[in-house]
């Protein structure tokens, strides 16, 4: 039927913007120019204000700076956009497992898709931890010192007060369009990607992370985004962390799988009982 046929060129270009979401999360320069936050920063640091403050608590100008989240000049500010990069190359790479056998035959990709599964999730299950550690260790120290009153407080509003609000603005409209199109892509690729509880769950969850984020920047008085954009970011890392440890069960059973039926039937009966491109987009992925 030609409802059911698909149409492999939107089935690469959903995987093409989810790789640019992927990029945009990083802050990559391919994919967009990063807003002048670290002008900002340069500019707050060098007042006599922050001087007199930074020295009160014998902290250099160029260690504050560190302190900063999003000051380097090729990524976006904050914790809480670097973060969506474990979500969106969980989607990245949920979305190539499916379109691999797709594009390219099931024989070549039997085995290769559970072992890509088990050693990519595993890469973001542990970046996921990492992050949440981080970004739990930085949330601490800045409600710890805005707590402190009054000298705690002053030197919090010294290196955490300004937030680009404005510029996470642009990286978080872009990362929700790009994986809103992935999912109007996926539709006019074949319609039966949509009955993919798993896919469309994990773009849900990206959307819905990407919304949360943006959500938190702007809620809050522009002094406490810091703090704000910290637990979106912890919340994306646990989030994530949990779809990684699905992916890489799901990534064991598919490579067990081809690999007992390879056992039992051989390298003819491996093919024979090979799912079929329809059965592969019928299944939830992961």
């Amino acid at each position: 039927m030609a409802g059911d046929s698909l149409r492999r060129p939107f089935l690469a270009a959903a995987v093409l913007v989810v790789l640019v979401a992927f990029l945009a999360c990083l802050g990559s320069s391919l994919v967009t120019k990063p807003p002048p936050f670290a002008d900002r920063v340069q500019q707050t640091l060098s007042s006599p204000q922050t001087k007199t403050l930074l020295d009160r608590f014998d902290i250099s100008s160029d260690d504050a700076r560190d302190s900063l989240n999003g000051t380097k000049p090729d990524n976006p500010p904050g914790l809480g956009i670097p973060a969506l990069a474990l979500v969106e190359g969980l989607l990245l790479l949920v979305l190539v497992i499916t379109a691999a056998p797709l594009l390219i035959g099931e024989r070549s990709t039997g085995l290769l898709t559970g072992a890509v599964s088990i050693i990519g999730g595993l890469v973001v299950l542990l970046a996921g931890i990492a992050t949440a550690i981080v970004s739990f260790t930085a949330l601490m120290l800045m409600v710890a010192l805005l707590l402190s009153v009054p000298f705690g407080t002053l030197a919090y509003l010294a290196i955490f007060g300004s937030f680009d609000t404005s510029g996470a603005a642009v990286f978080t409209s872009l990362v929700l369009g790009l994986t809103l199109a992935c999912l109007v892509l996926l539709m006019f690729a074949q319609q039966r990607f949509l009955k993919g509880k798993g896919l469309m769950l994990l773009i849900a969850t990206a959307a819905l992370l990407t919304f949360v984020t943006a959500l938190l920047h702007s809620l809050v008085p522009g002094f406490l985004v810091s703090i704000t954009d910290a637990v979106a970011a912890l919340v994306t890392a646990i989030v994530s962390a949990v779809w990684a440890l699905l992916v890489v069960i799901w990534g064991i059973v598919a490579a067990v799988r081809v690999l007992r039926l390879g056992r039992q039937g051989g390298g003819g009966s491996l093919t024979r009982e090979a799912p079929t491109s329809s059965d592969a987009t019928r299944r939830s992925r992961p």
